[in-house]
């Protein structure tokens, strides 16, 4: 037994409709100690109230006497009280209802008990509204008016009919050899009917396989087998044609005794629903990678010069802080390389702008050639000058490559309108420190290039240590 108690708000938790009446009748004849004569109690109940009641009174120290028990009590409980103590009753059922019993006789207030039991084969549940009382000589005195809350029978059919789902309970049907061969529905609900176009009439006590031919080609029934052998639980999903229409089931096949129960649930809207949100994320996740793409690509525009494909100022600036920084979390030196294109001007005079522009181009590509293509940096940051960025390369090494590239230039020259043209560069080289200002190493790698220029041309030169001076205007 499983009680639930109630000691307030009772008429709300009370299903029988005379328990109003009956808290009503108490209220008014309750003295002040919380008692109600037992005598004035009965007189004001009719008799189909009175005869759902039961009168007891305490015997010994934790015992109560039946002095009366209702014909509906009896009817109730399929057994007669009358007479008998509380403690001759299956435990623990007596003990919980002596309980209950002390319990109101010490706070002497009403109080609702809604109790359950697995013992009791026809009533699962019913309630006690139980009443402090007393006698005409002053004795302790329990009335308790009970009524039954729900039959299994009643609670069954309810939970079956309220379902949404499609539910069954089947019975194995076994060869001589004791294999499972077919099955007998033993109960349906209206929604299985509906599921299998069957009435109900027609599923209870047919054959589960001759039923469901569907199911059984679906291999929906080696499932049922499986779940009555290994006693394991399945669910599963299967796609079906319910009233001509594209209809998704989840089922759910639970073993109970020598058979199982199987459930319908019509998720076909959910199904769907999933189905299209999936659609729709993969959507909107193309949507964000084409976004993201054209967010890269115009940041990559906005900081690359068109024609060359190298970096433009902007671009080579950010690159440039970045590297300040590093070299000044690691230590390290870095080293710039100024680069501009001798007498550029000359060939824009000579043979126009188109090709002036094929000519920084081919110079880009030589120097793209020459750099480390994981490591190193390459802006173009003026009309005809650019700029190499060397991380982890001291100025000897800046040096050397700067003179390698001078000499290739050098050795080669361009078609440019169907003239092979020679073009030649100067290189300025500066040292970058760890805690060296951006604007300091580009003036010091501009100022060694000026001097390139002024020494003739087509050279290499290298900053003064700790040069500060202000970026020349240089002669093509």
């Amino acid at each position: 037994m499983i009680p639930t108690v109630h000691t307030s708000d009772i008429r709300d938790h009370a299903t029988a409709p005379e328990a109003g009446a009956i808290l009503d009748a108490f209220a008014e004849l309750a003295g002040e100690d919380g008692r109600a004569p037992v005598d004035a109690l009965f007189a004001r109940l009719d008799e189909a109230v009175a005869s759902g009641i039961e009168l007891l009174e305490p015997w010994g120290e934790d015992d109560w006497f039946y002095l009366r028990y209702g014909p509906a009590v009896t009817a109730t409980y399929g057994l007669d009280m009358a007479g008998r103590l509380v403690s001759e009753m299956p435990e623990p059922s007596a003990q919980a209802y002596r309980e209950l019993l002390h319990r109101v006789r010490r706070e002497r207030k009403p109080m609702l008990a809604v109790l359950q039991s697995l013992a009791v084969q026809r009533v699962r549940s019913w309630e006690k509204l139980i009443l402090p009382c007393k006698a005409p000589c002053g004795a302790d005195r329990i009335a308790t008016f009970v009524t039954a809350r729900l039959s299994r029978e009643d609670l069954l059919t309810a939970v079956l009919e309220a379902s949404q789902d499609g539910i069954m309970s089947v019975r194995a049907v076994r060869d001589p050899q004791g294999r499972v061969v077919d099955a007998v529905i033993v109960t349906a609900n209206q929604q299985a009917s509906e599921y299998s176009g069957h009435p109900v009439w027609r599923l209870v006590y047919g054959s589960f396989k001759a039923l469901f031919p569907g199911l059984v080609a679906r291999r929906v029934w080696e499932r049922c087998v499986r779940v009555i052998d290994e006693r394991a639980t399945e669910r599963f999903e299967i796609n079906i044609s319910h009233r001509r229409l594209d209809t998704w089931l989840r089922v759910t096949i639970v073993p109970l005794d020598d058979g199982f129960v199987i459930s319908f649930c019509d998720v076909t809207d959910l199904k769907y629903a999933l189905i299209e949100a999936e659609c729709s994320r993969e959507e909107l996740a193309a949507e964000i990678e084409q976004r993201l793409a054209l967010e890269q690509e115009l940041r990559r525009l906005s900081h690359t010069d068109e024609l060359t494909q190298t970096l433009n100022r902007r671009g080579f600036d950010a690159a440039l802080r970045r590297e300040i920084a590093l070299a000044g979390r690691y230590q390290r030196p870095f080293s710039l390389v100024a680069v501009d294109i001798d007498h550029f001007k000359r060939i824009n005079d000579v043979h126009g702008h188109a090709a002036g522009d094929r000519v920084l181009a081919a110079v880009s590509e030589l120097l793209r050639s020459a750099v480390r293509a994981d490591a190193d940096v390459i802006g173009r940051i003026g009309g005809e000058e650019f700029v190499l960025l060397l991380p982890s390369t001291r100025k000897e090494g800046a040096m050397a490559l700067a003179e390698r590239i001078r000499e290739r230039l050098a050795a080669q020259s361009f078609d440019v309108a169907g003239e092979r043209i020679a073009v030649s560069a100067s290189f300025g080289v500066a040292e970058g420190a760890p805690d060296t200002d951006e604007d300091a190493v580009l003036r010091a790698a501009d100022a060694a290039l000026y001097a390139a220029k002024r020494s003739g041309r087509n050279r290499v030169c290298l900053a003064r240590p700790a040069a500060d001076v202000v970026r020349p205007q240089l002669a093509s």
